[in-house]
Formats: C-alpha cells, sequence, structure tokens
C-alpha cells in the first residue's frame, strides 16, 4: 500500500535543498506526501553542468543561487552566471521535460516611490544580487510566454529564521545577543526598515504560488515595516535579556531606508496570508537555536 501511494505522489524537485529556505521546503513538502528530489551542493548537483532531472508533470522549485548583497558588489559576473544564466538553464529543463516551475527571486524595487509596493511598483535593482534576480525573472517571463510554460516568480522580501547564515541581520543579533562571550551587539546602523517574513510563512507562499495557466508574479512579505531596532528589541524580548548595543551609524551602498510589501495579489489567488508577526517569528527562531 505505502509504494503505491509513493508512487502515486506528485513529484517536486528542489534546487537549493540543502540552503536555509530549501530545507524547510523539503521537510514541508515531504510532510505534505510529495515525493521530493533533493538538488543541491550536498548531493553533487551543478546548477551550471548538471542536466535537470526534469520531468512531465513534476513542480521545480528553483531556489539555487548566490546570495548577499554586499558579496554581489565584490563578484558580480559570477552571481550574473550562476542566478541569470542558472534559471536559464532550469527553465529549459522543465521546457524540454514539461514541468512547472516556481522560481524563487527577490527585492528589485530599489529606494520605493511610495509604500507599500505591489507587483505594478517600478524597478530600480541597484545592486549587482538585485539585477541578476531581475533577469532571471525576465527570462522566467519570456520563457512562459513563448512557449506556454506554467512559471511563477515570487518576489521574496526579508525572509528569517532558525538555520540561517549570520551574514543576515536577524541571525547575527541573535547570535550576538546569545553569545555569553560577547560583551555588546555590533551593528552599522539601526535606521534601516525592512519587511521580515518569517521563514515557515515563506514557505507557505511558495506552496500557495503554483501557476495554473501561464506566469505568475508575487510578492511575499509580511506587510509590515520594522527597523534594525526593531528588530534587536524584539530578539531581548524572546532571549529574556539585554545588552549594550553599538551601532557606527555606517550607511551600505545604496541603502533603502524603509520596504513594505503588498501581497494581495496572492492572498486573491490564494488565500495566502502571513501568520507570524515579527515578535512571534524572532520568539520561534530562537525556540530553534542552539543555546
Amino acid at each position: 500500500m505505502d509504494a503505491v501511494m509513493k508512487r502515486a505522489a506528485r513529484r517536486a524537485l528542489v534546487t537549493g535543498s540543502g540552503g536555509f529556505l530549501g530545507r524547510r521546503l523539503v521537510a514541508r513538502l515531504r510532510a505534505n506526501g510529495w515525493d521530493v528530489v533533493e538538488l543541491g551542493r550536498a548531493n553533487g548537483f551543478d546548477l551550471l553542468s548538471d542536466e535537470l532531472p526534469a520531468r512531465a508533470g513534476d513542480l521545480v522549485f528553483h531556489l539555487a543561487a548566490e546570495t548577499g548583497v554586499p558579496d554581489s558588489w565584490d563578484n558580480p559576473a559570477r552571481f550574473h552566471l550562476v542566478n541569470t544564466h542558472g534559471t536559464v538553464r532550469v527553465l529549459d529543463a522543465c521546457r524540454r521535460a514539461g514541468a512547472s516551475l516556481v522560481f524563487v527571486g527577490a527585492y528589485i524595487y530599489g529606494v520605493p516611490v511610495q509604500l507599500p509596493i505591489s507587483e505594478a511598483h517600478p524597478l530600480d535593482p541597484n545592486n549587482p544580487y538585485a539585477f541578476s534576480k531581475w533577469m532571471a525573472e525576465q527570462a522566467c517571463e519570456w520563457f512562459a510566454r513563448q512557449y506556454s510554460m506554467n512559471v511563477t516568480a515570487v518576489r521574496l522580501f526579508n525572509v528569517y529564521g532558525a538555520g540561517q547564515s549570520d551574514r543576515f541581520i536577524v541571525p547575527r543579533i541573535l547570535t550576538q545577543a546569545l553569545d555569553a562571550s560577547a560583551p555588546d551587539i555590533r551593528l552599522l546602523d539601526l535606521e534601516p526598515r525592512r519587511d521580515y517574513l518569517y521563514v515557515d510563512d515563506a514557505v507557505d507562499a511558495l506552496l500557495a504560488s503554483e501557476s495554473s495557466g501561464g506566469y505568475r508574479l508575487y510578492n511575499v512579505g509580511s506587510g509590515s515595516s520594522h527597523s534594525v531596532q526593531d528588530v534587536v528589541d524584539a530578539v531581548f524580548a524572546a532571549v529574556g535579556s539585554s545588552k549594550p548595543v553599538v551601532a557606527t551609524g555606517e550607511k551600505r551602498r545604496n541603502e533603502i531606508p524603509d520596504v513594505r510589501a503588498d501581497c494581495s495579489r496572492l492572498h486573491a489567488d490564494s488565500g495566502w496570508s502571513p501568520r507570524f508577526s515579527l515578535e512571534a517569528g524572532i520568539r520561534a527562531m530562537v525556540q530553534e537555536s542552539p543555546r
């Protein structure tokens, strides 16, 4: 009976399956009864040289990418190669196999001219990472239109959660808060505001976003804006202690002052809404973090 059920299960391929978001997505898919094929560095998959083992009816979640805005300034060609050309290779494999694709994109709006930010907001990919994701998204729309493929592009805002690298701001703050040997928390600028999305909400959105026909584009965020200081305060509340905060005030290149997503399109199409506030997400993150 189990073998029959397994054969009947729909198959999902996840590139970047060993990453922070990929691991959560794989676990959720399996819990929901999907047959999952993991494609990541840990199991020897190379996005730029290996063939995607897609077949008709598969749903491919394409998460594999170079990430990190500061790193992208140092190596823009690498980011373009992996994030843009790598996505074209995935699209072409889906085209040949007859598979559907959910592409995990990024924030590409630059400094907002209005808040909240809808999918119709003008684009300004003002760093090499955003530029590479924008070009990949353009390829998604082109393939969907020209080859009548089912493709969804998801513009994720600032996802956070347990297991994320401390190159990112929320785990960086939490790591310092939990480190008994760290006398304070050291940061650059406490003012920038972002739309922080808890990882489980992001996974819910990916599962809700599959296109039933043609090209779909969705913003995915919490719909709320919080400063770095707000994150610090939420971390202190979650861990039950505080430390001095030392902020240099240094501004990042092409800094964006405030971000807040309008996610009404995905809600209208699927019913998805975020379940976690910033405070609830950070409490969940603390519970999963090693102490």
